[in-house]
């Protein structure tokens, strides 16, 4: 217990993708309501067709005039996400954001999915995370040693509950899909391709009829989601599951049209490498043209100066 406690009061490893996260969730929010923009008073209106339910929030907050009020809801919401974006306000408004999106996905949770729902627990994490070191108009400082340590605490419980919670999902999905005959026989992937619905190419019928392709799918991906919450922890073997993990969500992308959730499974992967091992990596991107702002946005020049004196 105390070496745990050790850990969790130490210093953050993972402050830089914590301020890369940030910035993805801000652009994320921010390109849904764009997209939504032109159905806006059909989805939250007065006229929504979607009716609000009774809960333990609806008790607090009258969702009724919310719809009828969306827009003000709305400008509250899209100016915390550009808050946010610049880490201007720092947890508070992201607590501001989770909340307003909570609404928002109450007053119609007919468009949800499940990316949606992942999305905001991951940003409920992310309210107790310093994402501010970087990427942010001024970083997080703190007078007292005893603040500074229960922001180590917290950064440390956030960054961890979505590594966590990623692999709960993986884990959780593989039992469901495991007591599914079409999974259990090996043929999920040939319905899946076979609907209109996820007719996201033309080699989907190609794909659905090649019953090799189609049994190794779909074993394939049964077994990597059940192991993957194991062997991820495994630093030897990471980087491979990664790799395995990217061509699954990239070919949900490309052949079924699912697409905000798989960007958001692949962007918490970076969840499971260090400060040291991003900056590492920003570094050599860094030395490509049009890609020199790296070296300022994330200290690189000073950090490798540092590491070459020491």
């Amino acid at each position: 217990m105390e070496k745990l406690a050790n850990i969790l009061y130490t210093q953050p490893k993972h402050y830089v993708y914590l301020s890369i996260f940030r910035v993805y969730i801000c652009f994320h929010l921010l390109k849904k309501f764009i997209f939504l923009w032109p159905s806006l008073d059909t989805i939250y209106g007065a006229n929504s067709f979607a009716s609000p339910y009774n809960d333990l929030l609806a008790s607090f907050v009258s969702l009724d005039f919310l719809h009828a009020n969306y827009k003000v809801l709305l400008f509250v919401y899209l100016t915390l996400v550009l808050l946010y974006l610049f880490g201007i306000g720092k947890h508070f408004t992201a607590l501001g954001v989770y909340f307003c999106l909570e609404l928002f996905q109450r007053l119609n949770f007919y468009i949800l999915n499940g990316g949606d729902n992942l999305l905001k627990f991951f940003l409920l994490y992310m309210v107790f995370c310093d994402s501010y070191q970087y990427l942010s108009l001024k970083k997080t400082s703190y007078k007292k040693e005893l603040l500074e340590k229960i922001s180590y605490l917290l950064t440390n419980l956030g960054r961890f509950s979505i590594c966590l919670h990623l692999c709960m999902v993986y884990l959780i999905t593989a039992m469901h899909k495991m007591h599914s005959k079409v999974w259990f026989n090996g043929v999920a992937i040939y319905y899946t391709l076979s609907l209109e619905r996820f007719a996201g190419s033309r080699l989907n019928p190609i794909i659905a009829e090649n019953g090799f392709i189609v049994t190794m799918a779909s074993y394939g991906t049964l077994f990597w989601e059940m192991y993957f919450p194991v062997l991820v922890w495994f630093k030897k073997l990471r980087i491979y599951l990664m790799l395995c993990g990217v061509g699954l969500h990239l070919g949900i992308y490309w052949f079924m049209m699912i697409h905000d959730f798989q960007i958001l499974f692949l962007m918490s992967y970076g969840f499971f490498f260090t400060d040291e091992e991003w900056k590492a990596g920003l570094h050599r991107l860094s030395r490509l043209p049009g890609l020199a702002f790296l070296e300022k946005a994330f200290h690189l020049e000073t950090d490798f100066k540092e590491n070459k004196q020491s």
